[in-house]
């Protein structure tokens, strides 16, 4: 195009020195050459400025569609090969391509996995490649991170050790919607694990539906800033009649208000206890519902401190929807962050934990032979170590907008691949 035109400026010239008007020949003769550069060298910067937009939006394009493979890569070798084939197919498609060179890198932005395509382009200028000295170089430079991705429902958060998620005898975990994640290894012996993704940062092991990737990026706990610690409810230790006055029932209704509940509760036989919606605290003594007991709140979470977990055993039922408002929304129960006890579900009818469970430095066991949590329309899990044993069947549910629950950031629905600065 560059070429033809300048043809024409030159015939045109040729047809002005030809001219039998002389002044004008000779004006030209000094202006001519000026115009015809001035001409040139627009067109050229005007193709030179096209090209470069048109690599960016391909480097855009390329580190988009590169981005969602780094949920589950080892190194990024996945998410640098989407890319570098989609370069490679839009330069193909491109008639007057410049030269280019491609690098594919992997970031890390913040904690999360980012891919950076940056491709340099060179084209040859109209000039002999003397104006710009060697010719036109530009860049196009984009960034993605990951979005998009199935959602987080189980975080292992613990780094150190073995077997930190370990699925013994006839145990199942189900979580068909969402994503399971181990910060160390998964060891399935004997049960099974079916879900819409799971992945390891070490081994995997057993019967695990899909295939478990290993290698993954480990994941920060979500709730890291979460500050129990400040809570005036943990502040103080019980005093002794606090502590004599704990709840302990083996029959009737019984309505807890929200607040501290020194020593624990003890529900058992066929006592009913009715937590009212807020938050309650565990000091110094457990919950534990067993034998035909049932435990039943909505729009509660339930904090424990060091000295105290739960415990739901026997025959008992248990229905709690995590809190709807507030700083501790969609948590159903948690533990301290020094607090290294086991909190067990053994129980017959643990029909809904609906929210997250977090316990960033406990291990959270499932026991028996009964479904759990089948009833929720959510469930999130974030402990250092999980354990089943026996033969019960964990359901991982991820129906988000089926209740006015909310689900905290970081865990459950992932947005989709952006361009990141």
């Amino acid at each position: 195009m560059i070429a033809r035109l300048v043809q024409h400026m030159v015939r045109f010239a040729g047809r002005l020195r030809r001219s039998e008007q002389g002044s004008i020949a000779l004006k030209f003769a000094f202006a001519g050459p000026a115009v015809i550069l001035l001409g040139v060298g627009g067109i050229d910067l005007m193709a030179v400025h096209t090209a470069k937009a048109r690599l960016q939006s391909i480097a855009d394009a390329a580190a988009l569609a590169g981005a969602p493979a780094l949920a589950l890569a080892t190194d990024g070798s996945a998410a640098r090969e989407r890319a570098d084939a989609f370069v490679r197919g839009q330069m193909g498609e491109w008639a007057e391509a410049p030269t280019y060179e491609a690098s594919y890198e992997i970031l890390d932005r913040g904690g999360q996995r980012a891919i950076r395509v940056l491709l340099r382009g060179h084209r040859t200028s109209f000039f002999a490649n003397m104006l710009p000295p060697g010719g036109w170089n530009f860049i196009g430079d984009a960034t993605a991170s990951t979005a998009g991705l199935t959602p987080l429902c189980v975080l292992i958060s613990g780094s150190n050790g073995a077997k930190l998620l370990n699925i013994k005898d006839s145990s199942q975990m189900k979580a068909p919607a969402c994503l399971v994640h181990s910060n160390r290894d998964i060891l399935v012996e004997g049960g099974n694990i079916t879900a819409a993704s799971v992945q390891a940062v070490t081994t995997a092991g057993g019967s695990i539906s899909p295939s478990a990737s290993t290698g993954a990026a480990p994941i920060d706990d979500p709730f890291a800033d979460l500050d129990l610690e400040r809570d005036p409810a943990l502040g103080a230790l019980c005093s002794p009649m606090e502590l004599a006055n704990r709840v302990k029932v083996s029959s009737g209704v019984h309505y807890v208000q929200a607040g501290r509940h020194c020593g624990g509760i003890e529900a058992y036989g066929a006592a009913r206890v009715v937590l009212a919606p807020g938050e309650h605290f565990f000091l110094q003594g457990a919950l534990v519902v067993k034998e035909d007991a049932r435990l039943e709140g909505q729009d509660v979470v339930l904090f424990f401190d060091t000295m105290s977990k739960f415990d739901f055993t026997d025959r008992a039922l248990v229905s709690l929807d995590g809190r709807k408002t507030g700083p501790y929304a969609g948590i159903v129960m948690g533990a301290m962050r020094d607090n290294r006890q086991d909190f067990v579900i053994s129980a017959d009818h643990v029909e809904s934990l609906l929210g997250v469970i977090y316990v960033p430095s406990a291990r959270l066991i499932v026991d028996g032979d009964a479904d759990v949590a089948r009833d929720s329309a959510w469930t999130v899990i974030v402990a250092k170590e999980m354990q089943m044993k026996g033969a019960p069947s964990l359901f991982i549910n991820a129906n988000y907008d089926a209740t006015d629950v909310p689900v905290p950031a970081g865990v459950g629905p992932r947005g989709g691949a952006r361009l990141i600065e």
